[in-house]
């Protein structure tokens, strides 16, 4: 099923000044910057609220944890957290999704402060100030950049979506399995319920261990 057009918001963030910095200079200068997230857009540095929602953390640790698991025992790939840029074009923003997988073919692209190129998979967990960023300006840069897969996790609407890019160079969304679990594409055997994703705590580490070692 091909993706629905996205209705793009203007980005609610406040830029660090007029000053034109080159992806290089914004990495040392931007590096261990407390309080704040930042991403270079072109030249311009956007500041954006650094998230305390407890949920928010149960679930990026949650999937996180899952990931590097199933990425370890297949020996697919790795998994990068948020504050690490995607830099693919000088004139295109380096986001920093909240989670990254990086396969195997493509392990070169990590460098030690960004990614050289765009992920296999982007994955970001949608809060309330980044809803219509994560659904909309985002969206439509990772499909014209190329990133193979995008996933959306909503805790607000109890919702997750996985896009995978189709041969038309569009994104359309990845039916779940027959039992209404996430699948990917790029991660054969994969298959997580969603619902494990908004109990009040995630699963304990042992629980996890035990659930990856199920799939496929």
């Amino acid at each position: 099923m091909q993706a629905q057009p996205v209705a793009i918001a203007p980005e609610q963030t406040q830029d660090a000044g007029e000053e034109y910095l080159s992806f290089q200079e914004y990495l040392k200068r931007y590096d261990s910057v407390e309080g704040m997230r930042t991403e270079w857009n072109a030249g311009k540095v956007m500041q954006y609220p650094v998230s305390n929602n407890i949920k928010h953390l149960y679930l990026f640790q949650f999937i996180h944890l899952v990931l590097q698991l199933f990425l370890s025992r297949r020996k697919l790939g790795q998994v990068i957290p948020a504050a690490f840029p995607m830099y693919y074009a000088d004139d295109k923003p380096a986001r920093e999704p909240d989670l990254m997988v990086i396969l195997n073919p493509h392990l070169d692209r990590i460098q030690e402060t960004y990614l050289d190129g765009v992920a296999d998979i982007a994955i970001e967990i949608i809060s309330p100030e980044s809803d219509g960023r994560d659904r909309g300006a985002k969206f439509v840069e990772y499909e014209a950049a190329g990133v193979p897969e995008y996933w959306l996790i909503d805790p607000l609407r109890q919702d997750t979506i996985i896009y995978a890019l189709g041969e038309d160079r569009r994104y359309h969304r990845v039916a779940p399995d027959v039992q209404g679990r996430m699948v990917s594409p790029l991660l054969p055997g994969f298959a997580l319920d969603p619902m494990l994703l908004w109990q009040d705590a995630p699963p304990d580490a042992m629980a996890i261990v035990e659930l990856v070692g199920k799939m496929g």
